[in-house]
């Protein structure tokens, strides 16, 4: 997850993970694909997808589960 500090949306991610119990890994730089924060992907194996923001993983989230 890409993600700055004082960021309510990050915050909300960051809870929403720690609620399920899913490991993320925090990084605080911008990133290429996603113009605002959080910045949130899904890495498995050798492949990664851009989820989106907080809303985009919270639809993902009931949509596929964490």
């Amino acid at each position: 997850m890409h993600t700055t500090e004082n960021c309510p949306w990050c915050a909300k991610a960051k809870a929403l993970f720690e609620y399920y119990d899913v490991s993320y890994q925090a990084k605080y730089e911008k990133s290429p694909e996603w113009d605002t924060y959080p910045a949130i992907y899904r890495i498995e194996d050798e492949s990664t997808e851009l989820i989106g923001g907080f809303n985009e993983l919270a639809t993902y989230s009931f949509d596929h589960g964490l």
